[in-house]
């Protein structure tokens, strides 16, 4: 891993095909190809499994953006439960920033094979100072990271277990292609526990009268969202 300081005289790389993907959305759409190239000098690729825990908390400070594949970040809690706060796609970003006290028990995990270019954090420093256009990207996409947070704890707080069904499903159906009428969003019923802080019981029981009501169809492996405009209205209404 490359962690000398930043020179940007010595970035002549050019932008590689394995990077389109993440370069559509996130943290490197937002910059031009000399910066990209900056960055892919100074990072290293790793794949995964589905399934695979592929960022934790204690790792050692660094940064992720997903180049293929979808992705969870979640919090596990002391009774054992889960909270998803965030899905991810290509060009998302992910990482260990700092160290934090009180410890929080997070992680990113696979919901599909995926690969991701990990920057150490030394190195996002060097950038950030070098680069003010990075530094601005940088914090964009740390906001977007912020809200989603806020917005999935907010929910798990506040919210009903079909309200945060509700959520889920339309989180996971944006990082599979977007909300729309015949959508297919893979996974199961107990990952969508999971996601939500709650048992596959509780939760078949939710998709079960969202089938009844014609939002959804319930397939295996997952589900098709047929009432896109009731499943967002839903979801975005006052929460109970």
């Amino acid at each position: 891993m490359h962690t000398s300081p930043y020179d940007p005289r010595a970035s002549t790389l050019q932008v590689p095909e394995w990077l389109a993907q993440a370069r559509t959305h996130g943290l490197l759409s937002r910059l031009p190809a000399e910066i990209v190239s900056a960055v892919v000098a100074g990072g290293y690729r790793v794949e995964y499994p589905a399934g695979a825990v592929a960022l934790r908390w204690d790792d050692s400070p660094k940064a992720g953006v997903v180049l293929r594949g979808t992705l969870r970040a979640y919090i596990a809690l002391p009774d054992g439960g889960q909270v998803t706060t965030r899905y991810l796609a290509a060009g998302d970003m992910t990482g260990v920033f700092a160290p934090r006290q009180p410890q929080i028990t997070r992680a990113v995990q696979a919901l599909e094979p995926c690969e991701l270019l990990f920057i150490d954090a030394a190195r996002m420093k060097e950038m950030s100072l070098a680069m003010p256009q990075f530094g601005w990207a940088l914090i964009e996409e740390l906001t977007t990271v912020l809200h989603s947070t806020h917005k999935s704890l907010y929910i798990r707080s506040v919210g009903s277990v079909r309200q945060r069904v509700v959520c889920a499903l339309l989180d996971r159906a944006e990082v599979a292609g977007g909300v729309s009428a015949g959508l297919h969003v893979p996974g199961t019923q107990q990952e969508l526990a999971n996601a939500v802080g709650s048992v596959r019981e509780v939760v078949a029981n939710v998709l079960q009268a969202l089938k009844r009501e014609g939002l959804v169809e319930i397939r295996r492996g997952g589900l098709v969202i047929v009432e896109p405009e009731k499943l967002m209205a839903e979801g975005l209404g006052p929460l109970s």
